[in-house]
């Protein structure tokens, strides 16, 4: 009995912050109203603190409180005013007419409560004018920032991922990783807005900075005297950084300052041997715990990349996710647990923890035992660690070391033989996955493995030319990737579209990048499955150009999802 009161208990809640909240959107209804708010502050705080904790997003909460002549209900609502999160996209919903009124009248009464503020790039413009007309171009109290792309589909809302770099020609380079999901920012106005914000005043009190991890600015240390210039305070940094070496400028700018550096580079090569002399001069005394993200093939990883490790001497915390490529330089053997222990962790003598996954690429490799590269970590006493070593048709192969339990959410160049299918499940917060083999298909029975070994999928990449040897024995259509979002099928045979579009039930399906012959010829079997999956897809790119009028998408697709190739926008700007 007790469950079913506390039911229409929260029932009634409900229905009373509704009521509130559409006392909001229609003045006509204030004497209506100030009956409910009697009987709402009639309850005790802690159950009014429950509906609020329901209202999403909370600026509806705030828009429907502060303000409204009620002490009690704005004294709850203000004590949750600590930390603001502007990334809903309020300029393409309903809810737009509310951040006139957010920025009129909630954010004077809260401007000293927020410490922490997470925004999309459109809400900056905002903000800043909020700050220059009301506090001195400062929120006084704000330590956290976080700034997000907050990219989505304009109709929908969905957030998406597959940009154009998707098609650089990388895709090429063997072994190499391909990161579609970056957006490199150089002379937009974004850009633009996120630089100026960034040098601002309002800079000034902050000590954690995020940036979206795909956000990438290029032109962010062209000027040393901009780039954090207001950030005295910094000490904590999420970033993504074009190229390695400006990652060095912002260690010897913020030098003593800093204390946490998570940090995603998109390239790490050596540019010129002037760049090492900078190498020398970092000093960062107070780093303890570093993160740095590169799964883009680093190709200079002892001449320039080790000397930046080695002279940050005293970190504690270490987490290194990376791919290097040992092609024609040093070491011309894959990276094992030696290597770790004489380039890395003989030079951080305070290291506490040390997590990695280092996946090294060798041309024309000599054939190593994995055993070997076993035996090389037996002086990690207290730590697990295990790896993996591929050879393929193509001369390459790859060795991947990684600690335990993993922590990547990544994984490339996965072919039929690495052990994704452990008892341990070792993997199964993987969101990334990019399969690829030269010598064997994946057969179906392997796309049902990853199905279950891989609960959190999102985004797939098939990469495999070879036909299925299995199809013959395949009855089921029962295959089901209940979180996949983004799927990526440029490099394949024909039968991988069938076994994930005809064959494979994909509910959350919304961006397919696919082969313009193996699109059509599967549209061509007009088969229900895929039908279904397709007819959710918000983004749809191609390999080539699509000659063909877009409406022999309509029977498949939504409308508008086709994205122009990017040649196809080359040939109309000529």
């Amino acid at each position: 009995m007790i469950g079913c009161h506390l039911d229409s208990v929260r029932q009634t809640l409900y229905h009373y912050m509704s009521v509130l909240l559409s006392y909001r959107r229609s003045v006509s209804a204030m004497n209506c109203l100030s009956k409910d708010i009697v009987e709402l502050v009639d309850l005790p705080d802690e159950l009014i603190l429950i509906i609020m904790n329901k209202v999403k997003p909370k600026v509806l909460l705030l828009c429907s409180i502060i303000t409204i002549g009620n002490n009690r209900l704005e004294k709850l609502v203000l004590d949750k005013c600590d930390s603001i999160d502007l990334t809903f996209d309020y300029f393409q919903s309903p809810y737009k007419c509310l951040i006139q009124r957010f920025y009129s009248h909630v954010m004077p009464c809260i401007i000293n409560n927020i410490q922490s503020l997470t925004l999309n790039i459109q809400h900056i413009p905002n903000v800043s004018i909020f700050a220059k007309r009301n506090s001195n171009g400062i929120l006084p109290n704000l330590t956290h920032l976080k700034i997000m792309m907050g990219r989505q589909n304009p109709k929908t809302g969905t957030p998406y991922t597959l940009g154009n770099n998707l098609y650089g020609i990388s895709r090429y380079n063997p072994l190499f990783s391909n990161i579609p999901q970056f957006v490199i920012m150089n002379k937009s106005s974004s850009a633009r807005i996120l630089s100026t914000f960034l040098c601002s005043s309002v800079m000034h009190s902050i000590v954690s900075f995020e940036l979206d991890d795909d956000c990438i600015l290029l032109n962010m240390f062209n000027d040393d005297s901009l780039f954090f210039h207001e950030s005295i305070h910094l000490t904590h940094i999420r970033i993504t950084l074009y190229r390695f070496e400006h990652c060095i400028c912002l260690l010897n700018r913020l030098n003593s300052q800093l204390c946490s550096f998570t940090v995603n580079i998109m390239f790490v090569s050596l540019p010129n041997v002037d760049i090492l002399s900078e190498i020398k001069s970092i000093s960062c005394p107070n780093l303890k715990q570093l993160t740095i993200t590169s799964y883009r093939t680093i190709t200079d990883y002892e001449e320039f990349f080790l000397p930046v490790l080695q002279r940050l001497s005293n970190v504690e915390y270490l987490t290194l996710l990376l791919v290097v490529g040992l092609e024609g330089i040093r070491p011309n053997h894959f990276i094992d647990g030696f290597d770790l222990e004489k380039n890395i962790i003989s030079y951080m003598p305070h290291l506490r923890e040390f997590h990695f996954h280092i996946r090294s690429i060798l041309k024309n490799s000599s054939h190593v035992e994995i055993k070997t590269i076993r035996q090389s970590f037996i002086q990690y006493q207290q730590q697990s660690v295990d790896c993996v070593i591929d050879y393929f048709h193509d001369n390459y192969g790859q060795c991947q070391i990684y600690s335990l339990p993993f922590i990547g959410t990544r994984l490339d160049f996965i072919s039929n033989r690495f052990p994704l299918f452990d008892t341990n499940k070792t993997f199964s917060m993987v969101t990334k996955l990019l399969l690829y083999d030269d010598i064997q298909p994946f057969e179906s029975s392997f796309f049902e493995r990853v199905s279950r070994a891989l609960p959190h999928l999102r985004t797939l990449d098939v990469m495999n030319g070879l036909e299925q040897q299995e199809k013959e024995t395949t009855t089921t259509n029962n295959l089901e990737f209940i979180n996949l979002t983004t799927l990526i099928l440029f490099d394949i045979h024909l039968d991988y579209a069938e076994q994930l579009l005809c064959r494979t039930h994909l509910p959350c399906l919304v961006e397919l990048a696919i082969d313009n012959d193996i699109l059509l010829e599967i549209m061509t079997r007009d088969q229900q499955q895929a039908k279904d999956n397709c007819s959710r897809v918000e983004t749809l790119r191609t390999w080539k150009p699509f000659y063909h009028s877009v409406d022999v998408l309509e029977n498949f697709f939504p409308p508008y999802s086709y994205v122009k190739h990017p040649d196809e926008e080359k040939m109309k700007n000529k």
